[in-house]
């Protein structure tokens, strides 16, 4: 279901936004779409977006699948030199300093659970003198951050590891092919006391372009803009995903699995079969 980028504009210019947004959350939290989604929206008003791959813990599902998409849009997009950037190792493009110095946005896409927020240890003093939010993505469902103690607990982790404070959350509640409204509405509940216990502003509840108008009227009493999350990236059993056909080759994302002893449906919401997707 395409979503009117005018919807997008205005969502986006509900707030004022720094330099460097920087945007983070557990595994399956959904934080790559809303890099992207976020991306998407300050490109409406003109702005010149450049996007940095800082994710440092999932090489196989990242902005590395996009950006050949993403640089036909407009974008500049920075990830590790070479063929570092399918490298299952900590790399980041030095080029995220040169950003901070240049015109425009800079997204930074960090990866999953409080240890992808080293990624931005390195440029701590840089962002912060240029000016930064460091956004949380939370997936309620995620057993990470499935109460207040733990989404409280993953933010303050984050911010020791990286030496930088979280600024704002996102409510982005999913069940991937399971979501519903109910899912939505009691996540945004959860997220919500989170932000409110932190005192940090909820900046939007994500919900998929198909159940968009249910949600805000669900939502009609909340003051928290809804934002239809546009679904970019592909997982890595997908047709059409990286790591499906090409290079690196689906054996190389196995391996990478393998070696972490971990499957490739694990990282998934709760309860949902690959054969639902």
């Amino acid at each position: 279901m395409p979503v009117d980028m005018r919807l997008f504009k205005d969502l986006i210019q509900r707030y004022e936004w720094p330099k460097a947004i920087a945007v983070t959350g557990a595994l399956g939290s959904g934080k790559t779409e809303w890099v992207l989604n976020l991306a998407l929206g300050l490109k409406t008003t003109e702005e010149k977006v450049t996007i940095a791959d800082a994710d440092i813990i999932n090489p196989y599902f990242c902005i590395r699948q996009v950006v050949n998409a993403l640089e036909k849009k407009g974008f500049t997009v920075l990830t590790a030199p070479g063929q570092a950037k399918w490298a299952d190792m900590p790399v980041v493009s030095a080029e995220v300093d040169w950003a901070l110095s240049s015109p425009g946005k800079l997204m930074i896409d960090i990866g999953g659970d409080a240890e992808g927020a080293l990624a931005l240890k390195q440029f701590q003093k840089r962002i912060i003198q240029a000016g930064y939010l460091l956004v949380l993505v939370v997936n309620a469902f995620r057993p990470q951050t499935c109460t207040v103690e733990k989404i409280e607990l993953m933010c303050r982790r984050m911010e020791e590891i990286c030496g930088l404070k979280v600024g704002a959350l996102i409510s982005n509640s999913h069940l991937m092919n399971e979501t519903t409204v109910e899912t939505v509405t009691e996540g945004y509940q959860l997220v919500q006391n989170a932000a409110r216990r932190m005192g940090l502003p909820l900046l939007y509840v994500g919900t998929s372009p198909e159940l968009y108008e249910d949600t805000v009227k669900a939502l009609a009493g909340e003051r928290v803009p809804v934002w239809p999350v546009s679904r970019y990236m592909l997982l890595p059993w997908e047709p059409g995903a990286i790591w499906a056909t090409g290079f690196p080759a689906r054996h190389h994302a196995g391996r990478i699995f393998r070696e972490k002893g971990q499957s490739p449906f694990q990282n998934l919401g709760r309860g949902i079969p690959p054969e639902n997707f």
